[in-house]
Formats: C-alpha cells, sequence, structure tokens
C-alpha cells in the first residue's frame, strides 16, 4: 500500500472542499472524504491547521449545535482515553475552546455538561495546594494564581484565583487595608461572578467550593442582595 504523503491529504482535503462548495467539517472528511480526519490530525497537529495548509477557510462562525459540541469532547475522551485539556481540544479537535468558553462558560463546565469529570479536582482539604486552575472561573492562566484569603493568621482560609477573579473579587474597595465590612463586600462581588460561571447557587455550594469559614456569612450576604 502506498504511503500516504502530506501532499496527497491536502489534495484530496481540497478535492472534498469542491464537491462540497465549501470547507468540510472533519466529520464530513470522515464521512465522504478519501481519507479519515485522523491523518490530518496526526500530520497538521490539529483539523484547522490542515485547513490552513490546504488555503481553506476555518468553518466557524455558525452556530454550532450544543450537542454537536459535548459530543466531540466525548469523542477526544474515546481517542485520548482520559478527559480532554483545552490544548488537546486545540490540536486535535474540530472546534477551538473559545467556542466552549462561550457557549458554557468555562471549559471546565462543559466538560461536566459532556459527563465527565474536570482534569483538576480541587478538594476541601487542598486549598492551600496550588492547583493549576482558577475556582471562580475554571481557567487555566499563564502566570500563577493568587491565594484569595477569607482569614489571614495562622490559620488561614482561601482558596486559589486567577488574576483577573482575584481582582475582581476585591474589586469596588472590598479590601482588609481599608475598608472594615471588606469581607461582606468581597463575598457579594465573589457571588455576582459565581452566578455567571455556575447554576448551582446555593449558599452551601458556594461556602464549599471556595472555601469560605462560614455558611452564615454567605446566607447573609445573599439575603442583604435580595
Amino acid at each position: 500500500m502506498a504511503e500516504v504523503t502530506r501532499e496527497n491529504l491536502l489534495d484530496a482535503l481540497q478535492r472534498l472542499a469542491e464537491e462540497l462548495g465549501e470547507t468540510p467539517t472533519s466529520m464530513e472528511m470522515n464521512d465522504q472524504g478519501e481519507y479519515s480526519a485522523s491523518p490530518y490530525q496526526d500530520e497538521f497537529g490539529g483539523w484547522n491547521n490542515a485547513l490552513r495548509e490546504a488555503g481553506l477557510e476555518l468553518n466557524q462562525p455558525r452556530r454550532i449545535p450544543t450537542d454537536d459540541l459535548l459530543n466531540e469532547i466525548r469523542r477526544l475522551a474515546r481517542e485520548l482515553n482520559q478527559t480532554p485539556t483545552k490544548k488537546q481540544l486545540n490540536e486535535q479537535g474540530e472546534y477551538c475552546s473559545r467556542t466552549y468558553q462561550t457557549r458554557f462558560g468555562s471549559w471546565n463546565e462543559a466538560i461536566r455538561q459532556a459527563g465527565l469529570e474536570p482534569n483538576q479536582r480541587i478538594s476541601k482539604s487542598a486549598f492551600r495546594e496550588r492547583p493549576d486552575t482558577c475556582r471562580l472561573c475554571g481557567e487555566t492562566p499563564d502566570d500563577e494564581l493568587d491565594f484569595h484569603h477569607w482569614r489571614y493568621g495562622e490559620n488561614k482560609v482561601g482558596c486559589y484565583l486567577c488574576r483577573e477573579c482575584h481582582d475582581a473579587v476585591h474589586s469596588d474597595g472590598a479590601r482588609p487595608d481599608n475598608n472594615p465590612e471588606w469581607l461582606m463586600e468581597a463575598v457579594e462581588n465573589l457571588i455576582r461572578y459565581h452566578e455567571k460561571h455556575s447554576e448551582d447557587t446555593s449558599p452551601r455550594a458556594i461556602t464549599t467550593r471556595y472555601n469560605i469559614p462560614s455558611q452564615g456569612l454567605v446566607e447573609s450576604v445573599i439575603s442583604n442582595m435580595e
């Protein structure tokens, strides 16, 4: 059997694009193309990279059905035999991670919606160990995460947040150095941002997720917000 070259793959991709009258998706390549999408991912490091090499436009701004997005996560999970990371999605998946961020609020939430467990699960007992993802937005920042304090001193309590989320929680003067009401205001800021990233907004869920020392504090803040 003759070896399939890079040129063979590009020619086949361009031919299918001509037949369809538009840029093919990886699924269309699997169904109708001369080769499956897999050798394109191996040779070019991702489907979108193959499209660029073939001189074709990337096929996105159409609104992708939510089921298609979730099924792509599941497909990658089966192929990789593990929960895929954003990097793996961008390199090997049909869709880019930004699409998931826009649709689901975070990559980890998309993973959960697909019925999988995020790669980093932060237990309450592990909050002092620096994780890889922000507890609020679920993203992995370029820089190290910041430890956000609810209580200082020897028995400090808090959780790790990315710089953007950390600043958001402390916004509008919610800082201990100049505001005696900073803790209540910081919890209120956190709750408002939490509502943008998670469907479970119960006091218990918020208290546990962010390692807040008192559920009563969360309940009091929510009551004042209503």
